[in-house]
């Protein structure tokens, strides 16, 4: 009987420290983001709505009014 309550506490020891350790806080750098990576995150919208709110990826003119495309905050 002892040994299986040994057993059990070197068991139970075992994984609170597989526990303790695997949770540390790891401290997170920032993410610098790139011009593309801030680039493709800004969506272009024409003022009129023409498309019935399609956005474009890049700055432009509207397909349909020719009207500057503007920036969606």
């Amino acid at each position: 009987m002892k040994i299986k309550s040994t057993a059990l506490s070197l068991i139970l020891m075992a994984f609170t420290m597989m526990v303790l350790t695997s949770c540390k806080d790891k401290k997170a750098e920032p993410k610098s983001e790139t011009h593309e990576e801030l680039h493709a995150s800004t969506a272009y919208q024409c003022p009129m709505d023409c498309e019935d709110g399609k956005t474009f990826d890049e700055p432009g003119t509207c397909p349909v009014c020719k009207m500057d495309l503007q920036e969606l905050k």
